[in-house]
This record gives structure tokens, C-alpha cells and sequence, in this order.
């Protein structure tokens, strides 16, 4: 297994982690896209709802002056039915819009924890490299206090001889 210098592996690590990030950022916005979506159909499948409600409560309204019951009859009907058609659609289009919601929110899940992963490796990383660092200091400390050691034994012992 090749060993790579802690500076190069703590930038690679920084790098992954700084692209986990933009990738939950980005699924951050596609699942906010997929709300907004989905709050659009279902005000269009309200509005259509209650069109048709309305349509139906002026369904036996009096025709306007000159025109036969019947034919006024019949197109209120089809545009009552034509209503139904379109909400139905709209319904459809909702589900399938909340299906697309729950995948975007299972990916930006997933993100997220691939994010949390990358953080917690290069976190872990910097903990080593702290960690190294004050071996480093603890081993240039024992080599001073050693040297200052050997300085005052050395004058004791050329104190000590004539």
C-alpha cells in the first residue's frame, strides 16, 4: 500500500470533503425544486377541485335568454367532466411529483452522510496530525532536557577533576 505524505492526504481529504459538501448543496436544491413542484400541483389540483365544485352548483342555474335547456345542459356536464379529467391528471402528476420528492430526499440523505463521513475522516486526520505534532514536541523536549543533562553533568565531572 503507498504511504502519501500527511499534508497531500489532509489536502485530498479537505477536496473530498469540500465536494460532499457542494453535493449536498446540490441535492439540497433539486428536493427544495421537488417541494416547490409539488406545492404547484397541488394548488393547481385545489383550484381545479373547486372550479369544478363551483361549476357544479351552477349546473342547474337558468340558461341565458334565448338558449335551450339541453344543449346549456350538456356543455355545463362536459365541462364539469372535462374538470374531473384535469384533476385527475393533476392528481396523477402529484404522486408522481411526491415519488420524485422521496428520491430526491433519500439521495440528499445519502449525501448528507457521505458528507458527515468525509468530515469525520478528515477530522480525524487533522486529530492525528495535532496528535504527531505534539510527539514531535514531546520528543524535542526530552532531547533538550537530556542535553541540559549531559551539560551539567559534564561540569560537574570538570569540576570535580584538577
Amino acid at each position: 500500500m503507498k504511504r502519501y505524505p500527511l499534508q497531500t492526504l489532509l489536502k485530498l481529504r479537505a477536496h473530498r470533503t469540500e465536494n460532499a459538501r457542494l453535493t449536498v448543496m446540490e441535492k439540497q436544491r433539486a428536493a427544495i425544486a421537488c417541494r416547490e413542484e409539488c406545492a404547484r400541483i397541488q394548488g393547481e389540483l385545489q383550484t381545479l377541485r373547486d372550479q369544478r365544485a363551483s361549476h357544479r352548483l351552477r349546473l342547474l342555474d337558468p340558461p341565458p335568454p334565448g338558449m335551450p335547456w339541453p344543449p346549456v345542459l350538456e356543455q355545463r356536464q362536459a365541462h364539469i367532466d372535462l374538470l374531473g379529467e384535469q384533476a385527475d391528471a393533476a392528481q396523477q402528476n402529484l404522486q408522481q411529483a411526491q415519488q420524485r420528492l422521496q428520491a430526491a430526499e433519500r439521495a440528499l440523505e445519502e449525501a448528507k452522510q457521505a458528507y458527515f463521513r468525509a468530515k469525520a475522516r478528515e477530522d480525524a486526520l487533522h486529530k492525528r496530525k495535532g496528535m504527531w505534532h505534539d510527539e514531535q514536541n514531546a520528543l524535542e523536549a526530552r532531547k533538550e532536557e537530556d542535553a541540559a543533562a549531559d551539560l551539567q553533568l559534564a561540569r560537574h565531572l570538570a569540576r570535580g577533576q584538577p
